[in-house]
């Protein structure tokens, strides 16, 4: 019998999440003030060292604004905020984006994806075909198999759709989709649970057919049709 590692959170990890808590909540409105160091000190038995590290995290993350005068504001996060912040929501959720977060999010894949679409269809090499094809031929195995590891062939799709994002040329594309990974290996995930795995498969296919012809317009179509039908399942 193997148990692993067991971590408990620090101090200030909790006292961070209590505050994000807070503040998700609504419990904490943007503009009010949190109290002074000093007062949290006394109220949560916490050393003035640790607080001040977690109010600088809550700064960095988007949830608060510090000021040498009003002390710790909270922030408006939905401007200001990171990708931390959006991962305190779904933590806050229990894991799960609500609908219009899943809109949301799909907006933004289709607005890096769809450029990465259109760039790599206007301008490719048979290297570039070459990469993503011994991606799809990674996926045709795994759909061969049985039973099906869902969870293995959510990795090729995200990677093949990375793989796009890199071969476009743009530096910062892969490294967003890096960011969002475990968010977007979930949507796979449930992708292939609804419309099947071959569908999935497909559909990769069809877009690298369309960036081979030099579609670009097709090809972006293609990616904000496929999203489309996914939030059409959600209903």
């Amino acid at each position: 019998m193997q148990i692993g590692v067991i971590e408990v959170p620090t101090r200030r990890a909790l006292l961070v999440q209590r505050i994000e808590d807070q503040i998700l909540t609504g419990k904490l409105r943007v503009g009010d003030s949190l109290p002074s160091e000093r007062q949290l000190q006394e109220e949560t038995h916490i050393s003035k060292t640790v607080i001040h590290a977690a109010l600088a995290e809550l700064e960095q993350k988007g949830f608060l604004e510090i000021t040498p005068r009003r002390g710790a504001v909270v922030a408006n996060y939905v401007e200001t905020g990171t990708m931390e912040a959006l991962a305190a929501r779904i933590r806050l959720n229990g894991g799960s984006m609500t609908r219009e977060q899943t809109r949301s999010f799909l907006e933004a894949r289709v607005a890096i994806e769809g450029a990465a679409f259109r760039r790599l269809a206007e301008r490719h090499t048979e290297e570039d075909l070459a990469y993503l094809e011994a991606i799809l031929a990674g996926a045709d195995a795994l759909l061969a198999r049985e039973p099906l590891d869902a969870r293995a062939l959510a990795e090729a799709l995200f990677r093949f759709h990375r793989g796009i994002c890199l071969r476009s040329g743009n530096e910062f594309f892969p490294l967003l989709l890096n960011e969002f990974r475990p968010i977007i290996l979930e949507f796979w995930q449930r992708s292939i649970a609804v419309f099947g795995a071959a569908s999935n498969v497909h559909l990769a296919k069809r877009c690298l057919e369309l960036i081979r012809a030099g579609d670009a317009e097709g090809a972006f179509r293609r990616l904000e049709r496929s999203v489309n039908e996914y939030l059409g399942s959600l209903d």
